[in-house]
C-alpha cells in the first residue's frame, strides 16, 4: 500500500512532548516484537516506525498525565494495544489504537467523534483507501450532537442499572472507534472498527437492528444469505445487545471484492460447547476445515482459560476473576465477504479475566505453541519474546500484561492465532 507523503499530517495539535511520550512507550515494544518475529529487515522496521510516528502517535492525544480520558482498548489505560499473529511461516506484528486526538474525552469531543472523523479522512487520503464501506458505516453509527448530549445524560443511570457501584467501573464516556494496523513488511494492512453502543443508546434500538440494517445497505454488497444466517443465529441466542463492534478491512478499491466486514459478538458462557455452537453457526457450518479447527482448538482451550491441569468437560464455564457486570466471557467474530454465503468465525478470549499471573500465562502459552507445533513452544522461547518487549514476567502491577487471544484455522494459513497485550505505561 503506497503512502501519499504529500498528505502526511502537518496540522495536528499534539505537543511534541506528548508524541515523545508515546514514542518512548510504544516504539521499543514494537521494535522488540519485530525482532522476535524474525521476519522484518532493518529497512522494514524503520519504515514501520516512521508510519507509527507520522500517522499514529500524533493522534493518540495528550500523554497519560494530561489526558482528558483514558482508553477502553486496554486495561492499562493505553490507547495502543500491541499484538502478534503467530501464523506458521511468517508471524506478523500488529497493533490497534484508539484515535483520541487533542480533545477526545473533553467536553468539546466527549466520545472522540471529531478525532475519529479526522483520522479516517487522513488515513483514507494518505493510504489510498476505499471509503465506500467506511463512509457508510460512519454515517450509520456516528451520533449527532443532540444524541451525544442525550447519551451523556443516560450514562449514570445505565451504569447504576448494571449492579452495585463496587462491580461497575466508573466511566464518563463510551468508545466509538479504533484502528487496526498489520505490519506487513514495509507496508500496513489497515482495519477500522466502530462501537455501536452510543448509537444504540441514542436511538433506543438494539445494536443488532442497527448493525444488520447498515450491513444490508453496503456497496459492494455482502451476500444476503450470510447476513441472514448470522442474524438468525443471534436471534436464537439469549444474549442481549450481543453485537459489540463492526469492523472492516480498509483497503484500496481493487481489493474490495475480498475485503471483510467483521461482526463481533459476545456470549456469557465460555464453555467449549458454546465455542462449537458459534463456530459452526449452530451446526450450519460443517466443512472439514471448520471441524478440523475445532478439533485443534479443543486441545488448547483449557490452557487459554488458564487451567493447565485441564477442565472437567466441554460444558465447563469458567468464572471471571472479577465480578464486573461490564466484563464479558468470550467473543466471536463473524467475517463476511462479498459473494460468500456463510461467514468464517474467529474465536476471541479475554484472557486477562482468567490470568492469575503473567508468569503462569507465559508457561501456558508455551504449552499451547507446543501443542500447535509452533516454534514458540520451545522451552523459554515465548518467555524471551515477552520479556524482551514488556519486562520480567514477575511484576507487581495490579493488572496482567496479557490481554486477549484469538484463534482461527483456515486451509490457507493453518492455525492462525493472535495474542494481544496491555502495555504498561509511564505514570
Amino acid at each position: 500500500m503506497n503512502i501519499n507523503e504529500s498528505s502526511t499530517n502537518g496540522n495536528m495539535k499534539s505537543a511534541p512532548i506528548d508524541i515523545a511520550y508515546w514514542h518512548r512507550n510504544f516504539a521499543p515494544i514494537l521494535t522488540s516484537l519485530m525482532n522476535s518475529a524474525g521476519t522484518y529487515s532493518p529497512a522494514e522496521q524503520e519504515k514501520q516506525l516512521a508510519i507509527l510516528s507520522k500517522h499514529v502517535l500524533p493522534r493518540l492525544g495528550p500523554r497519560l498525565q494530561d489526558a482528558h480520558t483514558t482508553s477502553f482498548l486496554t486495561h492499562s489505560d493505553s490507547p495502543l494495544q500491541p499484538q502478534m499473529n503467530f501464523r506458521d511461516g511468517k508471524p506478523v506484528v500488529r497493533y490497534c489504537w484508539e484515535p483520541l486526538g487533542p480533545r477526545g474525552g473533553s467536553e468539546s469531543d466527549p466520545y472522540a467523534i471529531d478525532a475519529a472523523r479526522e483520522t479516517m479522512q487522513h488515513f483514507s487520503t494518505t493510504f489510498g483507501l476505499c471509503t465506500a464501506w467506511s463512509d457508510a458505516l460512519l454515517k450509520a453509527f456516528v451520533p449527532s450532537p443532540d444524541e451525544i448530549r442525550a447519551v451523556q445524560a443516560m450514562l449514570p443511570g445505565w451504569l447504576a442499572s448494571l449492579g452495585p457501584a463496587s462491580t461497575v467501573p466508573s466511566i464518563n464516556r463510551l468508545p466509538f472507534s479504533h484502528i487496526g494496523m498489520d505490519m506487513k513488511g514495509s507496508e500496513v494492512g489497515i482495519k477500522c472498527y466502530f462501537n455501536l453502543k452510543i448509537k444504540e443508546f441514542a436511538r433506543e434500538l438494539p445494536a443488532t437492528d442497527l448493525a444488520f440494517d447498515a450491513l444490508r445497505k453496503l456497496k459492494p454488497a455482502l451476500e444476503p444469505a450470510a447476513i441472514d444466517a448470522v442474524q438468525h443465529f443471534l436471534s436464537e441466542r439469549p444474549v442481549p445487545n450481543a453485537i459489540e463492534l463492526i469492523g472492516l478491512d480498509w483497503v484500496d478499491e481493487s481489493k474490495m471484492s475480498d475485503a471483510r466486514i467483521k461482526v463481533y459478538v459476545h456470549d456469557r458462557n465460555n464453555s467449549f460447547n458454546t465455542v462449537r455452537d458459534y463456530v459452526t453457526l449452530g451446526g450450519l457450518i460443517q466443512d472439514e476445515t471448520t471441524l478440523n479447527g475445532l478439533q485443534q482448538l479443543s486441545k488448547i482451550w483449557h490452557l487459554l482459560l488458564q487451567e493447565p491441569e485441564g477442565i472437567p468437560d466441554d460444558d465447563y464455564d469458567k468464572p471471571l476473576n472479577g465480578d464486573s457486570a461490564m466484563y464479558q466471557k468470550v467473543y466471536f467474530g463473524f467475517e463476511l465477504r462479498p459473494g460468500k454465503k456463510l461467514p468464517e468465525v474467529k474465536t476471541y478470549l479475554p484472557t486477562w479475566h482468567y490470568v492469575r499471573s503473567d508468569e503462569e500465562t507465559v508457561r501456558n502459552y508455551e504449552e499451547i505453541f507446543r501443542l500447535c507445533g509452533q516454534p514458540w513452544g520451545k522451552e523459554g522461547e515465548y518467555k524471551k519474546l515477552f520479556e524482551s518487549a514488556f519486562g520480567s514476567v514477575k511484576h507487581d502491577r495490579p493488572k496482567p500484561v496479557h490481554c486477549d487471544a484469538s484463534f482461527l484455522f483456515s486451509s490457507e494459513t493453518g492455525i492462525y492465532q493472535t495474542l494481544y497485550w496491555s502495555p504498561p505505561l509511564e505514570r
